[in-house]
């Protein structure tokens, strides 16, 4: 039994335990863990459960805080496990590496973390997807967490969420679903943080920025000029420039337009999409994968050949002994990802997007949520995220009243290039102006220049900085405070003016 437990919950919680030496193909104790399903409800006859992988915090500093972090992988329908074994869990086995390494990031050397598989349909839980919509879903997770409060004892704790992607309709759902309870023993949020999340409108977020981006990075898509010239005759055509530089100003010009250009309305109020303006992201990507047949939408200086996937072909969660080391239930085929996660006609979520409600709901109630982008991310690009904001109102105005331009400052860690002592030496990390931050009334955005749409896989460090600064362990990403670990806390950071951040917003 781990030091974590309290008294009241250690005599339930020793079915769960994960034997942090004995998990397969890793070559070292990943400590103390807990791991299993939970069902959805208190119902005595309920047949959903969720599947958890929870990290008590390995830092004795912190073992004594009332908090844990969420973190859900989005789709919709994959696993959070992803997340766990590829982006900030105590150990990683990231693509195109022989085995697992122990993660120097690991966001458990901040806090107690749990992975949750979400919604019912997903990785290792059980029963019949049944949902609808994202309310659907935030009651069944919030069934499941309250169970898992009552099991450990977590009453009265602090509860940061952070998701990814589709997690933008995850994470400010959930979590406006737990203020709303009102109910400070079991949701007592305390703030929200999402990576490259989907918010607002996908036509938003992905094909009126996309002929900017394609500019900005026209090395990297390659693309002729034939091409070039039909992005730029349905850019306009579509309404897509005017659209961009009208409204991502700084303060927001004005209410943008109920329709996103593309879409009209007819007499009869319906609404017509034209496939062809809502086709430009794909028509892009069509043409960029013929260039480079390993282009990779999530990170675009992928190139051939495509390394080796511990989660792709032969996955390592849906190995018997990987199963029976994380109490998993036998007869379940792990997958990644799972499409059929809602029970409607097309298979689609049918709620709206986060940013019309929930997200400046859950901003102005903690008064504390980071939005983290990663600029080589193609499949929703900072600039469609910002064109969002600045159409969403929070703390009694409308968007950022001004440009984003500060640095993001990931703090020194001793690293040098031809020493191999130095701290996280096995999984090095880029430190230093790694970004562009800004704040205003409670939100924060973050661009990370060398990151793709899952950042804390790409820039460990830049990600336990983010999660130091959500916390409360650091007041804001643009100072140059060390990193709070005792390892790295006496590290000498820079002392001269940073200048501007590296993303330039356009």
């Amino acid at each position: 039994m781990g030091t974590f437990t309290t008294a009241a919950a250690a005599d339930h919680i020793s079915e769960f335990a994960v034997n942090g030496s004995t998990i397969p193909d890793v070559q070292f104790d990943v400590g103390e863990s807990y791991a299993g399903l939970l069902p959805i409800s208190n119902n005595t006859e309920e047949k959903s459960s969720l599947f958890y992988w929870f990290f008590p915090t390995a830092n004795p500093e912190h073992q004594t805080k009332e908090e844990i972090t969420i973190w859900l992988n989005g789709g919709p329908g994959c696993s959070s496990l992803l997340g766990l074994l590829k982006e900030n869990g105590p150990f990683l086995w990231q693509s195109g590496t022989p085995g697992p390494q122990p993660n120097p990031w690991s966001w458990h050397l901040l806090t107690n973390v749990i992975y949750v598989e979400q919604p019912v349909g997903v990785g290792f839980t059980k029963g019949t997807p049944s949902i609808t919509n994202e309310d659907e879903l935030a009651a069944q997770f919030m069934g499941f967490w309250r169970n898992f409060v009552d099991l450990f004892g977590l009453h009265g704790w602090k509860v940061y969420i952070v998701a990814e992607s589709y997690g933008g309709f995850y994470g400010p759902y959930i979590a406006s679903n737990f203020i709303d309870a009102n109910d400070a023993d079991h949701f007592n949020v305390a703030g929200l943080m999402v990576y490259d999340g989907i918010f607002f409108d996908d036509n938003l977020q992905m094909s009126v920025p996309a002929q900017s981006y394609i500019n900005r990075y026209k090395e990297l898509f390659a693309l002729d000029d034939v091409v070039k010239a039909r992005v730029d005759s349905v850019a306009n055509e579509c309404g897509f420039t005017y659209y961009y530089n009208q409204y991502l100003m700084f303060p927001p010009a004005g209410p943008q337009p109920y329709l996103t250009p593309g879409l009209d309305l007819l007499p009869d109020g319906t609404v017509v999409v034209n496939e062809t303006c809502y086709d430009l992201w794909d028509y892009i990507t069509d043409e960029v994968y013929v260039k480079n047949p390993c282009f990779n939408i999530y990170s675009i200086t992928d190139h051939c050949p495509t390394p080796f996937n511990p989660l792709g072909y032969m996955p390592y969660f849906n190995r018997d002994d990987v199963k029976k080391a994380i109490n998993a239930p036998d007869g379940v085929t792990w997958n990644l990802c799972n499409n059929n996660v809602f029970n409607t006609t097309d298979g689609h979520d049918t709620s709206p997007p986060s940013g019309l409600k929930q997200l400046p709901y859950v901003i102005d109630k903690t008064q504390n949520v980071i939005l983290a982008q990663g600029s080589l991310d193609w499949i929703l690009v900072t600039e469609g995220v910002l064109l969002g904001i600045q159409n969403m109102t929070w703390g009694g105005e409308m968007g950022f009243q001004s440009q984003p331009q500060d640095p993001f400052y990931v703090p020194l860690y001793g690293f040098y290039p031809y020493d191999i002592g130095y701290w996280g030496h096995n999984l090095p990390s880029g430190s230093g102006v790694q970004g562009t931050v800004h704040t205003e009334r409670g939100l924060t955005l973050v661009a990370m220049q060398l990151a793709g749409h899952e950042g804390p896989q790409y820039l460990g460090a830049a990600a336990f900085r983010q999660l130091e600064k959500l916390l409360g362990r650091v007041q804001a990403l643009n100072g140059t405070e060390p990193f709070t670990l005792p390892a790295l806390r006496s590290i000498p950071q820079l002392q001269e003016p940073l200048g501007k951040g590296i993303v330039t917003i356009f």
